[in-house]
């Protein structure tokens, strides 16, 4: 399985500095699909931790 980096903690696939979902997807934000910067994509793999309340 590939290595994917991934920095956000608070999804339940993050474990140290590293996506461990099975697989992912990822979709464009924009609307016209046009995709010229990383910010214009979005994780659709991505699931919240439960909340530490």
């Amino acid at each position: 399985m590939p290595r994917i980096k991934c920095a956000v903690d608070q999804c339940i696939y993050q474990e140290g500095s590293e996506c461990k979902a099975s697989s992912i997807q990822v979709r464009p934000t924009a609307a016209d699909l046009m995709i010229s910067v990383s910010d214009d994509t979005a994780c659709e793999t991505f699931k919240p931790r439960q909340s530490m309340r």
